[in-house]
């Protein structure tokens, strides 16, 4: 009797094992993430995650799933995860690799009523290009087409480690960076008063959004307006949003986004 008991005890052990799902890992690419999910190890009290050897997080035994964020664009990376004890013996593995895509590409946003700043802002078209500094790491490059089709740089308006960025340029200069800066303002400024000079007071730059915040100085006053953009996925579409604000009355020459329901900033869809 108890060597039947043995056997038969044996038997859905081994039944039971035949059954337990191995763990598994999916990784799904993004721009800058990488979205990983995973199937519940049985008597898994932890689960951490690696990109490469390097540890990123240790999640609870109710996690299912994990954003690995601020990645390079079209770049491999290889994930694993591990299923652990309290006393932290690992159960079981699984391994993932993806590579991630980029935003470049062309956007565009659509003006949807009669309000466009005397014609000039009908629409806008916004290319974005994936680039890399030593100084900074990653970051990209924003170019803005005009209405003849031409295009240019609205950010950034300097090479990084330029020592002239900081300084003050003639609102009707002829630099590459006074160009660009005029042609941008003028299609957005929305009064007939033009500022005297201008300078770039800072730049914050991320993986998926940055902005320049530059000081004017126009009717003997200075006055600071940030311009930025952020990139994001809504629905499986990639997207842009593009905004400038400003202080005091300046904020209020400022052309917004005139379209109902979308809030001020001007929000661009990728068309290619």
């Amino acid at each position: 009797m108890t060597k039947r008991l043995l056997s038969v005890s044996f038997l859905l052990l081994f039944v039971a094992v035949l059954h337990a799902a191995p763990l598994s890992l999916e990784a799904i690419a993004h721009p800058s993430s990488v979205s990983l999910s995973w199937n519940e190890a049985e008597g898994a009290v932890f689960y951490d995650i690696y990109s490469g050897e390097d540890f990123i997080v240790r999640l609870d035994s109710s996690s299912r799933c994990y954003d690995v964020r601020n990645l390079l664009s079209d770049t491999r990376y290889d994930f694993s995860i591990a299923a652990r004890t309290p006393d932290n013996e690992t159960l079981d593995a699984a391994f993932a690799s993806a590579t991630t895509t980029s935003w470049d590409g062309i956007y565009e946003w659509i003006n949807q009523t009669d309000t466009d700043n005397h014609g000039r802002v009908r629409s806008l078209r916004i290319r974005i290009e994936t680039a890399y500094d030593s100084s900074v790491g990653q970051y990209h490059n924003v170019y803005m087409y005009m209405e003849d089709g031409s295009e240019v740089k609205i950010f950034p308006l300097y090479s990084f480690g330029d020592p002239s960025s900081g300084e003050w340029v003639d609102y009707d200069g002829d630099s590459v960076a006074a160009v660009s800066y005029r042609l941008n303002a003028e299609r957005f400024n929305t009064s007939p008063f033009t500022p005297g000079r201008w300078r770039v007071d800072k730049v914050v730059i991320d993986y998926d959004s940055s902005s320049a915040y530059i000081q004017t100085s126009a009717l003997g006053l200075v006055f600071e307006t940030v311009s930025g953009y952020e990139l994001y996925i809504e629905d499986g579409v990639m997207k842009l949003s593009f905004y400038t604000e400003g202080t005091g009355i300046v904020n209020g020459i400022l052309f917004k986004n005139p379209n109902p329901g979308e809030g001020d900033a001007f929000i661009l869809t990728r068309i290619e």
